[in-house]
């Protein structure tokens, strides 16, 4: 069972149903939009909770019953020397172990993405919409390295063309595009 997708899933369905709740004080026609992304969002972290609780209750099984068969290590299957492709490289997983433990770089990252995101609500409203979804999205892909720079840049203008386009100008929603200082 990998913790980190189960965390994950729960972390999206609270974060779905806030954004439900938060979507019910939107007027009518604007909530439609933010509720269909809830649900969505809720019932594949849902996807995501229950396949891992799955992963896991078949993972004790088979420990519990192949225990004493086979050749001693306790795993069986495909659990044997799997290979992981993950954003840094291959992560290989020993036979016997059921989880290659995550590199401790990674789980700074994901700390300080975590706070760039915090820090992103913080200033939307001072430095604006685009300059703010710019300025966190440049520093993630910057942490994360996961991207070449050509296609986050194109990604991102992208994105945030896309969401003025549906938010500010379908559904009217008063977003603050430029910085308050403007």
């Amino acid at each position: 069972m990998n913790v980190s997708r189960l965390l994950l899933g729960v972390f999206g369905i609270v974060v779905a149903g806030v954004f439900f709740f938060d979507a019910s004080q939107y007027p009518r026609a604007a909530a439609q939009m933010p509720v269909i992304y809830a649900v969505a969002v809720a019932l594949l972290s849902l996807a995501m909770v229950a396949s891992e609780l799955r992963l896991r209750r078949r993972a004790t099984a088979t420990r519990g019953s192949g225990a004493g068969a086979g050749s001693g290590t306790g795993v069986t299957g495909a659990g044997a020397g799997v290979t992981r492709a993950g954003a840094t490289g291959v992560n290989t997983v020993a036979e016997g172990s059921s989880e290659a433990t995550p590199e401790p770089r990674r789980w700074a990252a994901v700390a300080v993405i975590f706070l760039l995101a915090v820090g992103y609500v913080a200033v939307m409203t001072t430095l604006g919409y685009v300059l703010a979804t710019a300025l966190f999205m440049a520093l993630a892909l910057a942490i994360l390295r996961t991207v070449k720079w050509t296609f986050a840049l194109i990604a991102g203008a992208v994105l945030i063309a896309m969401i003025c386009l549906v938010f500010v100008q379908f559904l009217g929603l008063p977003i603050p595009l430029l910085p308050s200082f403007l």
